[in-house]
């Protein structure tokens, strides 16, 4: 899994597995959560939208546990 750096205040780098579909976010404070079953168009919603964090509460947080 590639990881990527991303500008926001809480969230450090995530990454994408496109064969698993398994995306992981590695915050600032230095956890890192895992997320299954994410889709594509998800994930790169998520790397476009303006504020990450936001993204995250709204639409990834709950949504994909493993």
């Amino acid at each position: 899994m590639k990881m990527h750096p991303v500008k926001s205040s809480t969230i450090d780098i995530v990454g994408y597995d496109e064969q698993t579909h398994k995306m992981r976010i590695a915050f600032r404070d230095h956890q890192a959560k895992e997320f299954c079953h994410v889709p594509e168009q998800t994930f790169e919603a998520f790397i476009n939208a303006r504020s990450k964090n936001r993204f995250y509460k709204r639409h990834i947080q709950d949504a994909y546990p493993c």
